[in-house]
């Protein structure tokens, strides 16, 4: 009989303590539902095997890019710190991003300063003028088009940029032509840019005291018509100001000063 009344002892302890557990578990449920409703977070739920991870796009806040090449190229990435929504996971059409298959290579290096008076005796034709128009990057291959050697090839091919500049003035050796075209290194062509660090910029319609020489670079001088390219490459360049300045890469004169040097 008292063997009995043990057992009884121990199941009672035992369904208490089931009920216990029981009771834990309900409470400890209600609160993980409350937390989800309060954060915004879905419970988790399966997904069907045949939904395709394709179909689900994450909406990317950095953006990279360009330049490359930049020979001349530059890509930058930035984080948002913002937290995470719900739309930045909802699945998105697919979409293509034009200049993803672009090369940018930047050209460097260092450039040795050259005086006016030294220019201007290295120059074939001095020049005062406006530039009327920046044609087409070209490349300088025989037939004008993209090398199809391997990229580590490239070295041996250049793309130049032609601009027509009406001339204003002949500074020194005039010629009969009231255009002509100064070549710089660098530009777009295709899926490549090529950025020459210490090229000269040209925008249209822009006044400019140029230092002029022959091409005698093999990679361009035969390409194209005939052409000039500007001595001591950014430095032989001036924008000319309406109040009588001369704005070089580095260097402000005056026009009256440059005039001095010829």
């Amino acid at each position: 009989m008292e063997k009995i009344r043990t057992q009884e002892r121990y199941l009672i302890i035992f369904a208490l303590l089931l009920i216990c557990v029981m009771i834990l578990a309900s409470a400890g449920l209600e609160i993980s539902k409350q937390n989800e409703v309060e954060t915004g977070i879905e419970p988790f739920t399966d997904v069907s095997d045949d939904v395709s991870a394709e179909s689900i796009k994450t909406i990317s806040t950095g953006v990279p890019d360009e330049d490359v090449l930049s020979s001349s190229g530059n890509t930058s990435d930035k984080q948002n710190d913002e937290p995470m929504n719900e739309s930045t996971t909802e699945p998105v059409p697919d979409q293509t991003n034009a200049n993803s298959d672009k090369v940018t290579l930047t050209v460097s290096g260092c450039l040795e300063y050259v005086s006016p008076e030294e220019m201007s005796s290295m120059s074939d034709v001095i020049i005062i003028g406006t530039v009327k128009e920046v044609l087409p990057s070209e490349w300088n291959t025989r037939d004008g088009q993209i090398p199809t050697d391997d990229i580590y090839e490239l070295e041996w091919y250049d793309i130049y940029t032609d601009v027509v500049i009406t001339v204003d003035e002949y500074l020194k050796n005039p010629l009969s032509e009231t255009e002509v075209i100064v070549r710089t290194l660098g530009g777009e062509k295709d899926v490549i840019a090529i950025d020459v660090e210490d090229e000269p910029s040209f925008d249209p319609g822009e006044k400019v005291f140029l230092y002029l020489k022959n091409d005698t670079w093999p990679n361009t001088m035969s390409n194209g018509p005939e052409h000039f390219v500007v001595t001591g490459v950014s430095l032989g360049k001036f924008t000319l100001t309406n109040d009588g300045k001369a704005i070089s890469f580095g260097e402000t004169l005056t026009l009256d000063e440059l005039m001095e040097t010829i």
